[in-house]
């Protein structure tokens, strides 16, 4: 089967991964390498909080119930997918030679008040029934302990054990050198439209190619493309953005994570993260977000604001307003799939949603 997919992030290469190491044919079209959300995203894999930047509409519905945690309807997607990475690393990263530092931090959750120490104290039973450690600092005394330089004014939080980060870059090489071992063919090219009725796809060269199956994994752009062939699917672009600062002596021990994410990544910076704008096509840094970043992680750790601004990256991700991927079959026996959706958690996903992929299409043979 000639297995055709457009798009060369998480969900595209992970989809053929799975296609690979099923014994199928793969080709993917990329021609849009730089503006890959993936490539500057956080890295963080955390099956039990939920992300630094969510769906706002997610966060009006959940917020007063789920406060920290995230949502349910997110749950069992998440964890199931977080223990597929723990499963690929030291395979990918001996089949590849690259290592994408896959490394387990400890997270302080914060809680800025009563209200949501005492959601997060109700979810310590479910937060270990999903195999990570929790142990509740009440107070900003006893937290201290931990990350002396937390600010006064937080009321408590919880040490939880599990979440892991990744070099969001290398993951992507380390994906894309695996695949071009195990036999995949990656044109550089971008697919203008698709003919159902041929299954055909016309490349911007001019170039035809013929399809098996094909599998849409562009990410923000999947929506225009479908487009084409009379197909609206619910999803949208976010515009997500990191500031990435110079620690200069400072020693952050843990993942801060409340109202955005402050964690010390492998490439030995401090990363924030990541404001959240809907329906924002803009690959453009802003002022307005680097101040928001600093402002939210000063919040929760003062000194963050005497640190030097080193870095600012901008991308747009696929989401939609549930919170939760799309991966059918766009018409009915037509063979066109797409999987789309990841927003900002699309790393976590990417191992589980490839093998939704590789499962579809065996249901089609």
């Amino acid at each position: 089967m000639n297995n055709i997919i457009i798009g060369a992030g998480v969900f595209g290469l992970a989809s053929a991964l799975s296609l690979l190491e099923d014994g199928q044919d793969v080709t993917i079209i990329d021609g849009n390498h730089s503006n890959i959300a993936s490539n500057n995203a956080l890295g963080r894999l955390d099956p039990v909080l939920k992300g630094s930047g969510s769906s706002g509409h997610l966060d009006q519905k959940n917020n007063l119930k789920n406060g920290p945690m995230r949502p349910e309807n997110q749950q069992k997607l998440a964890l199931e997918s977080y223990l597929k990475h723990k499963d690929y690393y030291e395979k990918l990263k001996n089949l590849s030679g690259i290592d994408y530092f896959l490394r387990d931090i400890l997270t302080i959750q914060i809680c800025f008040d009563e209200q949501e120490f005492s959601q997060i104290a109700n979810s310590v039973s479910d937060i270990k029934a999903s195999g990570f450690n929790v142990k509740l600092l009440e107070g900003y005394e006893y937290l201290s302990r931990y990350q002396k330089e937390v600010s006064k004014d937080i009321y408590g939080g919880a040490l939880i054990s599990g979440t892991l980060f990744l070099n969001s870059d290398l993951f992507l090489s380390c994906l894309k050198r695996s695949i071009e071992i195990k036999g995949a063919v990656i044109i550089d090219d971008l697919a203008e439209r698709i003919d159902v009725n041929q299954n055909k796809i016309k490349l911007k060269s001019e170039k035809i190619i013929n399809y098996d199956n094909l599998i849409v994994c562009a990410g923000p752009w999947t929506k225009k493309l479908v487009s084409s062939i009379g197909v609206d699917i619910e999803m949208y672009p976010a515009k997500g953005e990191i500031v990435k600062l110079d620690p200069n002596g400072f020693n952050l021990n843990y993942h801060i994570h409340g109202v955005c994410s402050v964690v010390k990544k492998s490439d030995g910076l401090i990363w924030v993260a990541a404001t959240y704008e809907e329906d924002e096509f803009d690959l453009n840094i802003t002022n307005k977000s680097k101040k928001e970043l600093l402002n939210k992680a000063a919040s929760m750790v003062p000194c963050i604001k005497e640190l030097q601004v080193v870095g600012q990256t901008a991308c747009v991700r696929p989401a939609t307003k549930d919170g939760m991927p799309i991966v059918n079959e766009v018409i009915k026996d037509s063979r066109v799939f797409v999987a789309t959706g990841g927003g900002g958690w699309g790393i976590m996903q990417s191992f589980f949603i490839g093998e939704m992929v590789k499962n579809m299409i065996k249901i089609k043979k």
